[in-house]
């Protein structure tokens, strides 16, 4: 994944017919439990590696379970978690299990072929208010201001790189060595080198990139051909704002429309449920506080699950007026 886990176990880097031989040796005893796992691709001329990723699809993410398989099978000195992921050592390196369900293996896949790319891709996805990652191509819609809704727009891989100029051929023939990788994300129109400096990224992004040699190699690199790290792309900013038309002419299937409309739905409901039974209206009305309050409230929410034929609720609460809702509530729980 990038980085070094493992504190105490010895690990070092290995020669690329090491990493061959023993990748595939990983790969073979996690098949015989796991449906399917392999390496990201990786550039042609790589000769050395500090660490085997493995991307590995798993019924449910249960990392508990992942590490008991671990430890069990593999017998490490050292075992680290973080999120999907663990990492352990075996035969002197560092391993990276990268746990995901069957339908993102081929996005995980994708973004984490050759080394940073699927980072970069990132970039340009976010150029025209996008995101791209580990879970395809997305939309992150903020239906107010606390609450985001990802809406998945592609994972059809041959779409997602000719949207963003890219040559999706080329990926799968593959790269000979890094800087083949940075030419080709610089063959995007929507490439320009200020989306990718330090200072134009959020903290998360930053600090991690900084410990990234490729990423800091390939603002290096942009820089060495005498691009403007300044330089900012109107045309790409107009179609960024413009977000919706976009992803509605380019990728028809995400129905994106029914999907807005849902989470506007849903968000309607909530914020009606809201407004018709909330916890400072009893209180206010019956004077109900702290353990008593939350008492009566989930004495209310149960009686109305057991007793009302209503699916959820807050089906319940919008269907029914809000005079006789708290007349109920206050039958329940005996209040005058």
């Amino acid at each position: 994944m990038g980085g070094r886990a493992l504190k105490t176990a010895f690990t070092r880097r290995y020669s690329k017919q090491e990493f061959d031989t023993v990748s595939k040796e990983l790969i073979d005893i996690i098949e015989k439990t796991y449906t399917k796992a392999c390496t990201p691709l990786f550039y042609n001329k790589k000769e050395t590696f500090g660490d085997i990723d493995i991307i590995v699809s798993v019924i449910t993410t249960d990392m508990g379970a992942i590490r008991h398989f671990v430890e069990n099978t593999f017998k490490p000195t050292e075992i680290f978690s973080n999120g999907n992921a663990i990492s352990f050592d075996y035969k002197e390196v560092q391993v990276d299990l990268i746990c995901v369900p069957e339908k993102d293996f081929g996005s995980n896949y994708h973004y984490l072929a050759f080394n940073d790319l699927g980072n970069f891709i990132g970039r340009l996805a976010q150029s025209m208010g996008l995101k791209y990652g580990q879970e395809g191509l997305w939309y992150n819609h903020f239906s107010d201001a606390n609450t985001k809704d990802k809406i998945i727009v592609s994972k059809n891989y041959r779409d997602i790189f000719n949207f963003l100029d890219l040559d999706y051929d080329k990926w799968t023939e593959g790269f000979d060595t890094l800087e083949d990788i940075f030419e080709y994300i610089m063959t995007s129109h929507l490439f320009n080198p200020k989306m990718f400096q330090l200072k134009e990224l959020n903290k998360i992004n930053r600090e991690r990139n900084l410990k990234r040699a490729s990423y800091m190699s390939f603002l290096e690199y942009i820089g060495d051909k005498g691009a403007n790290p300044e330089y900012d792309g109107e045309v790409i900013y107009a179609l960024k704002k413009d977000v919706i038309n976009v992803i509605r002419e380019a990728f028809p299937e995400a129905n994106i429309d029914l999907r807005l409309a849902e989470i506007d739905f849903n968000a309607a409901k909530k914020k009606l449920v809201n407004i018709k039974f909330n916890g400072k209206f009893i209180m206010d009305e019956y004077g109900l506080n702290g353990k008593e309050l939350g008492d009566a409230i989930t004495k209310f929410k149960t009686h109305v699950n057991d007793n009302f034929p209503e699916k959820t609720f807050e089906d319940f609460i919008i269907k029914h007026r809000q005079e006789a809702i708290f007349n109920l509530f206050k039958g329940i729980n005996n209040i005058k």
